[in-house]
């Protein structure tokens, strides 16, 4: 039992770990309000599910156990011995089980102890930055004492009690050969001390916490359960866009609650930086640095507010251009990488779009090539400036209908910009059409009418441009009642699907690997044609992570007859960027190895004659890594729909043409 300065130091504890994690809390409501409490119940599943299972920890396997032994080794023994403290007495047929399970589970625990310490100061991995500070060692070290500590108090009570039940408590027998040759005397008195040190120790490392990185342990599990439910593609408009008098973020205190409260979240694994492809390429962007830099910003800024500081005023330094360079904010591709690998779900795309919210709109500070890209939206509705009257030139000799002239069809083929537009996507649109005839799918387009969806212009920060163009494909939309939409591009498949309902743009979307694949399953499409080659696969950051389409286009080329498919090592959800999301198609890439470049190797190491893609932007600039590196005759960059039509069991007539 506790005894009177038990009491007290356990009131001490209370009040400087309640000091603390206050000092933490001012920092993170300063920012703006957001609604994170919203269904409950699917918060408590991703809880239960992230947290109690570590799912996304145990993707990683040597670091995904060795967290799950000191989770574990510390959670079962700290409800064991409450149950104890509580004198609430178990029945034999369970204290015995439970005494094994302790010892088992306490072992686990200083496994986990080792082998992190082993990983973080000894083998140090690869893209990984591990804070090897004082602070962090003395945390590992009293975590080591705290569970040293414990099988030495069971290791005494042992030694001196001999209880028949021994057998029970392997790892306390071993600790009790420790004491086994102290008088009885010294063995009662040892046990009190250290009984006394490892209570001590315990609540100095909870009144330790929310001083260290050790508060990841309650805002991590705060960070799961308030983690965005939204589509993972969503992109969030501005508050207030009409009335706003300034757009996006220009200071930290401008970001929501949320947001700073993530940079307390961020556990420090490093797993960001080995998916990150800004950061495999030697950009500065790396999301736990940044995250780091963001963190230390937050708290010089109320270190400033405490001493009456203005901490906007001349000479202090500011969120972009200090505490984030303007070469961060535009690296990012929005591949979501970042926050799909991230075991307390923390994103970067919000941050990032925000800053470059404020510098386009505010600022009109922007790479110098994106000038060109947002008059060519706004004169023409297509980045590449070509004529708005000549968007539907590539169909002709197709006999493809508009929506103007028979708008009576199963689906709208929305084509995008690169498929109307750009030479090389131009033939996979064409591919699509004559696949969409031979399954006798009956479909228009909107030819002329159809405009940019958008996507570039509110990734790179123009919001103001993404609505305008919105607004005039919805009305166009409206006007035909169109209720179902094939995108052939997954930047406009995930605007389309996940951000026109924003503004009343409902409809059912589908990528036209989803809708290929039915077909396929449904005797629709015949493919009987053999292609003889390898072929490996990259699956597309806003088809994949933004929109888990993993399996659709696999199932199309296991269809193939005589293709033979070889993964990356980089593939599903850990997939690697192709460089050009974020409207980072439209930027010159100045820093570090080219993304598409690196890309390229890694399809190269499989081996594959062929790299697949279902993305416009993908083939693009694959295609250009492809070529870059001199490697035509060994690697063809083609897109799944030019491969399904080259395979086709053609109706008769055709065949005969």
């Amino acid at each position: 039992m506790f005894s009177s300065f038990d009491l007290f130091f356990l009131l001490v504890v209370a009040v400087v770990f309640a000091y603390g994690f206050y000092r933490r809390y001012r920092l993170w409501k300063v920012g703006n309000p957001e609604q994170r409490t919203d269904q409950p119940k699917e918060r408590l599943k991703s809880l239960w599910a992230y947290m109690m299972g570590q799912t996304r920890m145990l993707r990683d396997t040597y670091p995904g156990w060795m967290h799950l032994f000191i989770f574990y080794g510390f959670l079962i023994p700290f409800v064991i011995v409450v149950i104890t403290q509580a004198n609430f007495s178990l029945p034999k047929f369970l204290a015995l089980p439970l005494s094994l399970l302790f010892d088992f589970i306490g072992a686990l625990g200083i496994t986990g102890i080792l082998l992190a310490a082993y990983r973080r100061y000894v083998q140090k991995p690869e893209n990984q930055t591990y804070d090897t500070s004082l602070g962090n060692l003395i945390a590992l070290l009293v975590l080591l004492g705290i569970f040293a500590l414990g099988f030495s108090i069971e290791g005494l009570r042992i030694a001196r009690t001999q209880p028949e039940w021994v057998a029970w408590s392997p790892v306390g027998w071993v600790f009790s050969q420790l004491f086994s040759g102290l008088t009885e005397p010294n063995q009662v008195l040892l046990h009190r001390l250290l009984w006394r040190l490892h209570l001590l120790l315990v609540l100095g490392f909870i009144a330790f916490i929310p001083y260290s990185r050790m508060l990841h342990i309650i805002t991590a599990p705060a960070n799961i359960y308030f983690r965005s439910l939204t589509p993972k593609g969503e992109l969030p408009p501005i508050r207030n866009f009409e009335t706003a008098e300034t757009f996006g973020v220009s200071k930290l205190e401008e970001l929501t609650w949320k947001q700073l409260f993530d940079m307390d979240a961020c556990t420090g694994c490093g797993r960001c930086l080995d998916h990150c492809p800004g950061a495999v390429t030697g950009k500065p962007l790396a999301p736990k640095k940044n995250w780091d830099s963001l963190r230390i910003h937050m708290e010089e800024r109320a270190a400033l507010r405490r001493k009456g500081v203005d901490p906007d005023g001349e000479g202090q330094k500011k969120l972009i251009g200090d505490a984030l360079s303007e070469d961060v904010i535009w690296a990012c591709t929005n591949c979501l990488a970042c926050a799909m690998v991230c075991p307390v779900f923390i994103p970067c795309v919000d941050k990032f779009l925000e800053m470059r919210r404020y510098l386009v709109l505010m600022e009109s500070r922007f790479p110098q090539e994106v000038q060109l890209v947002f008059r060519n939206m706004e004169n023409n509705s297509n980045p590449w400036g070509v004529g708005l009257g000549l968007r539907a030139d590539w169909t002709k000799g197709l006999e493809v209908k508009t929506m103007a002239e028979d708008s009576e069809v199963d689906l709208l083929f929305f084509v995008g910009c690169a498929g109307s537009f750009d030479d090389r996507n131009k033939k996979v649109a064409t591919s699509l059409v004559k696949i969409l005839k031979t399954a006798g799918v009956k479909f228009s387009i909107l030819g002329t009418e159809e405009g940019c969806c958008g996507d570039s212009a509110r990734r790179i920060g123009n919001e103001y441009l993404y609505q305008t163009l919105v607004q005039a494909n919805i009305e166009v939309l409206k006007n035909y009642g169109v209720k179902k939409i094939v995108a052939i591009c997954p930047h406009c498949f995930n605007t389309l699907k996940n951000e026109y309902p924003q503004f009343g743009g409902k409809y059912e979307v589908v990528h036209y690997t989803q809708f290929l694949a039915e077909l396929i399953e449904q005797g629709k499409l015949k493919l009987t044609k053999s292609v003889d080659k390898v072929i490996t696969y990259h699956d597309s950051c806003y088809l994949g992570r933004a929109n888990e389409v993993y399996e659709e286009p696999r199932k199309i080329l296991r269809a193939i007859p005589g293709l033979k498919m070889v993964e990356m090592e980089r593939n599903h959800v850990r997939s690697f960027c192709c460089g050009a999301g974020g409207g980072r198609m439209w930027m010159e890439e100045k820093l570090g190895t080219r993304i598409n470049q690196e890309r390229t190797d890694q399809a190269l190491k499989t081996q594959a004659q062929m790299v697949g893609t279902a993305c416009p932007y993908c083939l693009t600039m694959l295609g250009d890594g492809i070529k870059e590196k001199g490697l035509e005759e060994t690697l063809t960059a083609v897109d799944l729909a030019e491969l399904v039509e080259q395979c086709l069991e053609k109706p008769p007539a055709e065949e005969k043409k």
